[in-house]
């Protein structure tokens, strides 16, 4: 009998091995190419990931530690966060990344702004942080970021953070719309659309109070009507390619016309001559100036107060001008900054991966519907199958800071006419935005001079605009930046963009 039943005993022994070892390859081959972050490891898989983590902070008060964005993001990525907020005002969240780069006391993961200026980029090509390129193509979100972004954010082929992505073709025109209406005239379609516009706003009393108290568009020291207007023309957004060469814009044949209807338009008080101090948006607010040229979708956020306070202000916007060479719309670099992984506080590959796992399921579509629309109840309420906001709600704040991904993804939001054709525009002229080519591109001439030389450049254009510098003015002001370091850029960027290109 004994003899027996420990044959049966055997038997089942090796039944339950042979299940139990059918299983564990079922799981491996399941999991293949899936987030390394999700794998059972040592039998703690259900222990969470306890991560340090520097974040931007861009409200006046941090996120609370009791807040259920964190709770619900450390559930869906079974992390454990340890988040410290820096303000981001001014230059402050840069200098603490500075000084925490050189401390060597880093988080395990940290936003880095303004990727390819000098500080961040030494860090970046001396080793500070991972190389991730070899390891997204093993995350299923991460695998299929914007290539645009992944381009433009790496160097020299590689990329040291997630970069977080931002729409391509953003910036374009906003109008008031009652201006036009009441003056009985059309959305301007081309430059020279835009100048009589812009002078009848000037001359012509839109708001009928009798009084010449308007113009045509607000400017700031960015000068960001002078970027759009060359592009127009059909050049190069910061620096494009001619002849074979990768020059910048001010040297391509379409800038200085464009250069000097800017001038045209100052000269004639189109634009008012105190641009280079004034504060962006507070013209336009102010009900004095009648467009202005930015991200379109300033304004579905920048002029609410204005429009409570007088409701006849209808706003508008526009991205689509004919020019000479058809229609163009300013791009962005397609990413606005990264994530990064510092190797002094993740010493092996196997954190690197698990911290890589999370930031992947930050692309899945709750962490997407959870960042870009709220906590359902709390900030939206379904109906018809749309994000209702629920008034007086906060949103994400900064909690948004952590999304990398589609900032139109998960749950679908309602949203007003203005918002929903913003969106539309966005996506209609994704592949006619021009993108600047060096964003791409390495320079030890441009990492060390170029921003010096970039202001002395602008200077002039200020200058001229103003009267304050003519022709010959302006040409040596050009001659001046390519003997002080120009040329050598224009030479290592355009060495670089061939070997990219394969030339």
């Amino acid at each position: 009998m004994k003899k027996f039943e420990s044959h049966n005993m055997a038997k089942l022994l090796k039944v339950i091995c042979i299940t139990c070892l059918s299983a564990s390859l079922l799981a491996a081959c399941t999991n293949k190419g899936g987030t390394p972050a999700a794998q059972p490891s040592g039998g703690a898989a259900d222990k969470p990931l306890e991560l340090k983590v520097m974040m931007i902070q861009q409200l006046a008060e941090p996120p609370k530690k009791d807040s259920p964005f964190l709770k619900k993001i450390e559930e869906h990525t079974n992390t454990k966060l340890d988040i410290t907020w820096v303000p981001g005002a001014g230059t402050a969240y840069d200098d603490k990344v500075s000084a925490t780069i050189a401390s060597g006391n880093l988080p395990d993961v940290l936003l880095i702004r303004k990727n390819k200026e000098t500080a961040n980029l030494n860090a970046q090509m001396s080793g500070v942080f991972w190389d991730l390129t070899p390891y997204l193509k093993d995350y299923p979100n991460l695998s299929k970021m914007s290539q645009v972004a992944v381009k433009n954010a790496s160097i020299s082929g590689k990329l040291y953070g997630i970069p977080r992505e931002r729409v391509l073709s953003r910036y374009g025109m906003i109008i008031r719309k009652d201006w036009l209406d009441s003056l009985g005239l059309q959305m301007p379609k081309t430059m020279d659309d835009l100048y009589k516009t812009a002078k009848a706003f000037t001359e012509n009393d839109p708001d009928k109070d009798g009084k010449k108290n308007t113009f045509g568009i607000q400017e700031d020291s960015t000068m960001e009507l002078l970027k759009q207007l060359t592009v127009y023309n059909g050049g190069p957004n910061g620096w494009g390619v001619k002849d074979g060469k990768i020059i910048p814009d001010f040297m391509a044949p379409e800038f200085k016309p464009a250069l000097d209807l800017y001038k045209k338009m100052v000269d004639e008080k189109i634009i008012a001559a105190d641009f280079p101090i004034a504060k962006k948006y507070d013209y336009f607010n102010q009900g004095k100036a009648g467009m202005y040229f930015s991200v379109i979708d300033d304004a579905a956020t920048r002029h609410l107060d204005m429009m409570k306070q007088n409701p006849k202000v209808q706003v508008d916007v526009a991205q689509n001008f004919d020019g000479p060479q058809g229609q163009h719309v300013r791009g962005t670099n397609g990413y606005d900054s990264l994530i990064a992984i510092p190797k002094s506080s993740v010493k092996d590959e196997a954190k690197l991966k698990q911290i890589l796992g999370f930031l992947d399921k930050m692309g899945d579509e709750p962490m997407l519907s959870l960042i870009n629309a709220g906590v359902e109840g709390t900030d939206y309420k379904m109906e018809g199958g749309l994000a209702k906001k629920v008034p007086g709600s906060k949103g994400s704040e900064d909690w948004q800071n952590f999304r990398w991904g589609n900032q139109n993804a998960g749950v679908k939001i309602e949203k007003t006419p203005l918002e929903q054709k913003i969106d539309k525009l966005f996506a209609d002229n994704n592949k006619i935005g021009t993108v600047d080519l060096s964003a791409s591109l390495l320079s030890d001439t441009n990492t060390q001079k170029g921003a010096d030389l970039k202001k002395a450049v602008t200077d002039a254009e200020v200058k001229y605009v103003l009267g304050e510098l003519d022709e010959k003015g302006w040409e040596a002001a050009v001659a001046k930046w390519r003997s002080a370091g120009g040329d050598k850029i224009i030479e290592e960027f355009t060495a670089d963009f061939n070997k990219n290109n394969g030339k």
